[in-house]
């Protein structure tokens, strides 16, 4: 399965890195909604790794096309950012790129037209979310309230674009399961599904 991390994840798990994986005297976030998320995005990437040990089909990728990186890397970067965002191009590089494929730039330009819709405030944000659906991720986590509230029917549920649930993290990890004998399964519009497979739903 693949995840689209929004910039916004990425730069908290380089942030805040060592609290999302429950190491001791880790800097905590600063407020309780942003800590509860990345608690959670701490659970997804437990249950992810379980899952992968059990089962290596069912892996989950993150994906770390060219475009978001090269976003991530503008500015003055700090040690644990730059240490971040290349175990992520590492990871992309050895695993999710020869399954899942650099995202075609005419079909993401296609989807980001189809996307002007959205009337989103930031280019990027939209750039990001036509990536994931041209790469045909299955989830695009992002605290980006506008993103949140423009891909929603229902303020309360996940929002789908063009087949990609949008969502926060801690709405991802509401809907996981893990099973010893049946590994990683995700609960999306009331269909159990294996964690490695897509969701059907709008």
């Amino acid at each position: 399965m693949l995840i689209y991390l929004d910039a916004n994840v990425i730069q908290y798990c380089a942030d805040y890195g060592d609290y999302i994986f429950g190491l001791k005297d880790a800097r905590r976030p600063p407020n309780p909604k942003l800590e509860m998320e990345l608690d959670a995005l701490g659970d997804v990437v437990e249950l992810a790794v379980r899952a992968e040990v059990l089962d290596l089909e069912h892996r989950w990728d993150v994906a770390a096309p060219r475009h978001l990186l090269d976003e991530l890397l503008r500015g003055r970067l700090t040690p644990e950012q730059i240490d971040t965002y290349r175990t992520l191009r590492d990871a992309w590089r050895d695993l999710g790129v020869d399954e899942y494929q650099s995202p075609d730039v005419e079909a993401v330009n296609a989807v980001d037209q189809r996307l002007q819709s959205l009337n989103l405030k930031h280019r990027a944000d939209q750039r990001h979310l036509a990536e994931a659906v041209a790469m045909r991720a299955t989830w695009f986590l992002t605290l980006d309230k506008e993103i949140l509230k423009k891909t929603r029917k229902v303020p309360s549920e996940p929002g789908m674009i063009e087949g990609v649930i949008a969502a926060r993290p801690s709405e991802l990890r509401a809907r996981m399961t893990f099973d010893p004998v049946f590994g990683l399964r995700v609960v999306t519009n009331g269909v159990t599904s294996p964690a490695g497979g897509t969701v059907e739903g709008g």
